[in-house]
Order: C-alpha cells, then sequence, then structure tokens
C-alpha cells in the first residue's frame, strides 16, 4: 500500500464519488450511515476553516459555526470529506432546516438558532502529507485521531462486516441509508468507484394531493401534504416522478374537478390548489416529519 507522500496543502480535491446498488457484505467493507445533507469539504490550514461544496463553491460565510473547529484542530493543517446536515432534536437530518440555511447564517427554529454540522467520514490530507492513497481503514484511524466529536463537526461510527443489521436499524430510524465502502481502497479524486456503494432506504407514505403546479417543459408537480395527530394538514413537499402519462392525466383531470376557487386558498407560484380528497402512496426518504425527498408516486387513491 503507498506511502503518504508530502504535498502543499491543497485548495480543493475534487470528490470521490458513490456508486449506486445493494451494500456488500463480508469482513472487507464498512458500512455507515447515509447522512441526509450536502457533501463538503472543510479544509483547515492552521490558521482559518475554509468550507466548499462538491464542484467547488465556497460556502464559508454560510457556515460560521464551523469556524469552531479551529479550537480542536489547533496548528495542524487537514482537508476533510463530510456530510453537512443540521440535526433536529433527536440527532435526525432535517434537509428542510439546512435548505433554509443556504438563504444565509441565521437559522432559527422555534427562535433558537440551528447549527449545521459536519459529519467527517475521511480525511484527505493531513499536516503536509496526501493521506488519499492510504486505504480506507488507515484513513478512518487517522480521522479518528483528530477527535472530532463536537457540535460542528462528528466524525461518525462505522461498522465492519455487518450490512445487514446496520441497514435495518437506519432503517428503523427512518434515516436515508447506508454507504458501504471497501476497507483496502484508496480515495478515487473525482471518479465514481464501485469500491463506495450507496444504498437509499425509502419507506412508503399515504398522503395528500394539495394541488398541482404545471410549467412547460416538465413534468407536472404534484404538492403533497399529511394528515398530523389532530387531522390537520401539513405541507409535505412534492413530486412529479413515478406517474406514467396516462395516470397523470388522470391526476390532472379529478384535481381539476375538485380544484378550489379563487380566493378559497393561497395561489403563488403558479400552484392551483384542491380539495384535500384525492390521495397517493409516495415511496421517499428524509425526516418522516419534513417534506418528502426523492419521491417516486405509486398508487393514486380516488374517492
Amino acid at each position: 500500500m503507498p506511502t503518504a507522500e508530502r504535498e502543499e496543502l491543497p485548495r480543493f480535491v475534487s470528490p470521490m464519488l458513490l456508486s449506486q446498488g445493494a451494500p456488500p457484505t463480508g469482513d472487507g467493507w464498512a458500512v455507515e450511515v447515509k447522512w441526509d445533507g450536502i457533501r463538503a469539504q472543510l479544509r483547515f490550514d492552521g490558521r482559518r476553516v475554509c468550507l466548499r461544496s462538491r464542484p467547488g463553491r465556497d460556502c464559508t460565510d454560510q457556515f460560521p459555526e464551523l469556524a469552531e473547529i479551529a479550537d480542536v484542530l489547533g496548528s495542524r493543517s487537514v482537508i476533510l470529506d463530510g456530510e453537512l446536515v443540521c440535526l433536529d432534536v433527536d440527532g435526525r437530518p432535517d434537509f428542510g432546516a439546512l435548505r433554509a440555511s443556504l438563504a444565509g447564517p441565521a437559522r432559527r427554529v422555534n427562535g433558537a438558532p440551528r447549527p449545521a454540522t459536519l459529519m467527517a467520514f475521511d480525511v484527505l490530507h493531513l499536516d503536509g502529507r496526501a493521506v488519499r492513497r492510504l486505504s480506507y481503514a488507515r484513513r478512518r484511524e487517522l480521522l479518528g485521531q483528530l477527535g472530532l466529536d463536537g457540535p460542528v463537526c462528528r466524525t461518525p461510527r462505522y461498522f465492519v462486516g455487518d450490512s445487514d443489521r446496520v441497514v435495518a436499524a437506519v432503517a428503523k430510524q427512518g434515516l436515508e441509508g447506508v454507504v458501504a465502502k471497501r476497507l483496502e481502497s484508496v480515495y478515487a479524486e473525482g471518479r465514481r468507484s464501485r469500491a463506495w456503494i450507496k444504498h437509499k432506504l425509502r419507506r412508503r407514505e399515504r398522503l395528500v394531493v394539495a394541488g398541482w403546479r404545471e410549467r412547460a417543459g416538465v413534468l407536472p408537480e404534484f404538492l403533497l401534504a399529511r394528515r398530523d395527530e389532530a387531522g390537520r394538514l401539513r405541507p409535505a413537499g412534492s413530486a412529479s416522478l413515478g406517474l406514467d402519462a396516462e395516470r397523470r392525466a388522470t391526476l390532472l383531470e379529478v384535481l381539476a374537478e375538485h380544484e378550489l376557487p379563487r380566493g378559497a386558498a393561497r395561489r403563488g407560484g403558479g400552484a392551483r390548489w384542491a380539495a384535500p380528497v384525492i390521495e397517493i402512496f409516495v415511496d421517499s426518504h428524509g425526516s418522516p416529519a419534513g417534506p418528502v425527498r426523492d419521491a417516486i408516486m405509486r398508487e393514486i387513491l380516488v374517492p
């Protein structure tokens, strides 16, 4: 296995990309949680923290709280690869809160700040040396030695040879999925590799189709809602995929029959609203209380 060669601290390292499939089993693979957030790379030169998105865009100013990692790293130089998330009170990623944070540094939930956290799952440069040609297992050892276990940066656990149990636990907690990584793999900069395999978990949910939006050249967007314990409708995001042309046309026709008159519901962005009588089964991931993510519409329930 190659050694860690000396190098100047890079400005940015093109991230390694994941393939998709079922998680492999066996002792040669590590399995970890796939966090529902935004891929991010943190660079620290011993003085200043710089945060970049997957394409390399500087987003440091949008997440000023990550500057606190300097207190842990001290004079070290490092580049970390990870997932930027906002955690809810139960410790689950809240993608809606993270998306809202991209509009500016202030994130408020019930009047309290909602900080972002970097879930660091790899180290790419450490103290003047390129560690990307070391094995994933060795890079994980080096990452663990940094002591990243605070409110703004954590090193999540990984598990070896027990993918079925990890998948079951992740599904039970309603998390996005898992990533399996070959322990002996090197970091493939800027390339998609079968050494990292993501496996998304989807849940099926019965939701109300509360409205729709049509725009030229794209599929109709169906606006979804879920009922809370008191029976009140709460926004649940939107979906466009999963229905063939015939079923989309049927759904649009039924919605038009139940469309609310102007003034009966708030309109905006070209949205049209319908009485909450049409339901649909949707496969998605994300927080069960938040907007659906990567939603696929399945079965329409017409009254």
